[in-house]
C-alpha cells in the first residue's frame, strides 16, 4: 500500500488550528468595546527580577536580533538577556571554551553550530531532557546526546533533498502515454519508484519541454556542496544512525561507507539523466539554479535556502510555490522507508555549572523560545530557519513553501527522515579534491567505483586528521 502525504498544501489542518487558538488567545486578552471594535491593551513592562541571563551566541551577524528579542523578553519577564557575540578576528570555540571557564559572567545559555565543539566545554553540559522544549522536539533525534545525557537542542534545521517543479510533473502526470501509474509524487516513496518516474521523465522531456530531468551538476572548485558534501552525508548520516557513533569524539574520524551501494545508485540515476553532461567541471551552482527557475530541468539537489536562489535568477519562470522536496533515495535497507535529509544548522545548551536560579532562567528562556508567539516568530521569520518543535510547527508556520514541505515529511511517522551532519565533513580540500574530483573522473569512466570509495574512505580519515591536528 502506497504512503499518502501531500507535499503541496502540508500543515493546512494545524496552521488553521494555530490560527484559531491565536485569535481566541487575542479576543480574550483584548475584549470588544460596546461599540464592537477591538480595543488594544498596553502591557506595561514587567518589574525587574534581578536575574541576569548571559547568552553567548556564535554569529556577529545575529547579535543585533538576539538583542532586540533580549529587549521584549526583559519587557514581558523582568529577567534581563545579556547577549555576547565572539569578538572580531576571535574563534566562536574558543572564546566560548574561556568564557564558559571564567569565573564572573559565566554564559547560562550557550549557542553552538559544531557537535565536535562538545569536547571543548563537555564539563559544563546540562541534562536537558527533562526541559519542556526537549518535551516539544518533533524528532528527538535532533538532539545532541552524548551518554545518554541530552546536551544540545537544535534552535534550527534545513532540509536537503530533491526539489521538484510540480508544474512539470503534474504536466507528467497529465499524459494519456506513460509507463508509471503515479498520480503525483506522493506515490513517489523509494529508490525503484523514484527511478521509474525519472527514466520516464526523461523519456517524454520533449513533450514536457525540459531538457533533462535533473538541472546538470556544479563541479567547479568551490561549487559541488550539492553534489559532494550535502550528497555525501546522507549515507553517512544513517551509518551514524546504525553504528551509533558519538558525533563529538574520534569515531567520527572513520567512515566505513556501508550504504555506498544506495550512494553509487543514486548518483548513476542522477548523472544518467541530467540536462547536459558537458563541462561539468566548470559549472557554478547558479547554472544548475538557472537551469530550474527557467523550466529546463524537472529536479534540482537543494536545501530550504534554495528558494532565494529561484528567486534571483533573471527570467524566473519557476515560483517557489511550485516546487516540493522528494527524499534523496537511496535503497538503504536498514531504515524502511526513507524520509528527507535534515541537519542542525544550530545548537543550545544550558551551562550546567551555573547556579540553580540562572539554570533556571536559561531553562525558562529556551521553553519561552519555541513555544512563545514572540519567540516562534524570532525563529521562523527572524533568523529564518525550520524550528523542529511541535509547539513552532502549529503556531509559526513558515511561509517558505519548500520549509512547509519539509515540515510535512518531519511530521511522517511512516518513514526514518536521515539526520545529516554535513559538518563533519572535513573540509574544502576533501570536497573538491576527493569527492568532486572523484565523482566526476568516474562518471567520465576514468576511474572505477572501487577506487573512489576507496579515496573516499581514506580521504575522510586522512583530512578529519589533519583538522583534530590544527584545532
Amino acid at each position: 500500500m502506497k504512503q499518502t502525504r501531500n507535499l503541496r498544501k502540508p500543515l493546512l489542518a494545524i496552521g488553521l488550528c494555530a490560527a484559531l487558538a491565536f485569535g481566541f488567545l487575542a479576543a480574550c486578552g483584548n475584549p470588544a468595546s460596546p461599540n464592537g471594535e477591538r480595543e488594544t491593551t498596553l502591557t506595561p513592562p514587567a518589574e525587574d527580577t534581578g536575574i541576569v541571563l548571559n547568552l553567548y551566541q556564535p554569529h556577529r551577524n545575529q547579535a543585533g536580533l538576539w538583542e532586540a528579542l533580549a529587549a521584549d523578553y526583559k519587557n514581558l519577564t523582568g529577567v534581563t538577556v545579556n547577549v555576547r557575540a565572539p569578538a572580531a578576528g576571535s574563534a566562536a570555540a574558543t572564546e566560548l571554551k574561556e568564557a564558559l571557564e571564567a569565573e564572573e559572567n559565566a554564559p547560562g545559555l550557550f549557542l553552538f553550530t559544531n557537535p565536535r565543539e562538545y569536547k571543548a566545554w563537555q564539563e559544563s553540559a546540562a541534562d536537558l531532557s527533562a526541559t519542556n522544549a526537549y518535551q516539544q522536539l518533533a524528532d528527538k533525534r535532533m538532539a545532541l546526546v552524548v551518554e545518554e545525557k541530552v546536551v544540545g537542542l537544535p534552535l534550527g534545521v534545513e532540509a536537503f533533498g530533491i526539489i521538484c517543479n510540480t508544474k512539470i510533473l503534474d504536466a507528467y502526470f497529465a499524459l494519456e502515454d506513460r509507463d508509471t501509474d503515479f498520480d503525483s509524487i506522493d506515490d513517489v516513496n523509494s529508490h525503484r519508484e523514484l527511478e521509474a518516474l525519472v527514466k520516464d521523465l526523461e523519456a517524454n522531456k520533449a513533450a514536457l519541454g525540459i531538457d533533462g530531468v535533473f538541472a546538470a551538476p556544479a563541479f567547479r572548485e568551490g561549487e559541488s556542496t550539492a553534489w559532494g558534501t550535502r550528497l555525501l552525508s546522507v549515507p553517512v548520516g544513517y551509518e551514524i544512525k546504525h553504528r551509533n557513533i558519538d558525533i563529538t569524539g574520534d569515531d567520527a574520524n572513520e567512515l566505513s561507507l556501508r550504504y555506498e551501494a544506495g550512494f553509487r545508485g543514486f548518483h548513476e540515476l542522477h548523472l544518467g539523466h541530467v540536462t547536459t553532461r558537458e563541462g561539468l567541471e566548470n559549472r557554478a551552482y547558479a547554472d544548475a539554479a538557472r537551469e530550474f527557475a527557467t523550466g529546463r530541468a524537472a529536479m534540482i539537489l537543494g536545501s530550504t535556502d534554495f528558494l532565494g536562489q529561484l528567486n534571483s535568477v533573471v527570467g524566473q519562470t519557476v515560483s517557489g510555490n511550485d516546487a516540493a522536496f522528494l527524499p534523496v533515495f537511496m535503497n538503504i535497507e536498514d531504515f524502511g522507508h526513507q524520509g528527507l535529509a535534515f541537519e542542525t544548522v544550530q545548537y543550545a545548551a544550558v551551562n550546567g555549572h551555573a547556579n540553580e536560579e540562572h539554570r533556571a532562567a536559561a531553562e525558562a528562556f529556551l521553553d519561552w523560545l519555541v513555544t512563545s508567539e514572540k519567540g516562534m516568530d524570532f525563529l521562523v521569520n527572524k533568523l529564518n530557519v525550520i524550528a523542529p518543535y511541535d509547539s513552532v510547527i502549529a503556531g509559526m508556520p513558515p511561509s517558505n513553501p519548500l520549509a512547509l514541505s519539509a515540515l510535512a515529511w518531519l511530521q511522517n511517522s511512516d518513514v526514518t527522515n536521515a539526520i545529516t551532519f554535513s559538518v563533519l565533513t572535513p573540509g574544502e580540500e576533501f570536497r573538491d579534491r576527493v569527492v568532486g574530483e572523484g565523482l566526476l573522473a568516474w562518471h567520465r569512466g576514468e576511474s572505477e567505483w572501487a577506487e573512489l570509495r576507496e579515496d573516499l574512505r581514506e580521504g575522510w580519515e586522512r583530512h578529519r586528521a589533519r583538522m583534530d591536528d590544527h584545532s
